[in-house]
């Protein structure tokens, strides 16, 4: 099973051509804002924004998407190591290769799975939203 994070899309980057030694490479960086409430009853929010690089054949899944969109992306890590005036570092990227559109949970199909016998899990009651603002099952 793949690393899979959901998000609302802050940044589709252009597409870039890197060139090196090794020759030419397409990458293009996507930005999401992941950010969550500490819990349901705090107004403290820990932010989180992963960055994500498309490259090689998956260079333009972003572009069917917009900013603003919530989408579930797939994603590998990918560390290396160099070694340069003796000494040596280590780089980590992030390499997305699906995007998806997030798909809403249906809680009354969860409820259904359950083994017969098996009780509900029940869970906390949703935060109660502004007037105005709407309320789904997404912490950003």
């Amino acid at each position: 099973m793949p690393n899979q994070i959901t998000g609302k899309i802050l940044v589709i980057g252009q597409k870039e051509t890197i060139t090196g030694a090794n020759g030419s490479l397409e990458k293009r960086e996507v930005v999401l804002n992941c950010s969550r409430r500490v819990d349901q009853w705090s107004d403290e929010w820990i932010e989180n924004f992963p960055k994500f690089e498309f490259t090689g054949k998956f260079v333009d899944e972003p572009v069917r998407f917009n900013v603003g969109d919530v989408v579930t992306v797939s994603f590998g890590l990918q560390g290396r190591k160099v070694t340069s005036n003796g000494q040596e570092r280590y780089f980590t990227n992030v390499l997305g290769f699906k995007m998806e559109p997030y798909h809403r949970q249906n809680n009354q199909q969860q409820t259904q799975q359950q083994p017969q016998g098996a009780p509900a899990a029940s869970a906390p009651a949703p935060a109660t939203a502004p007037a105005g603002e709407q309320t789904d099952d997404l912490p950003f």
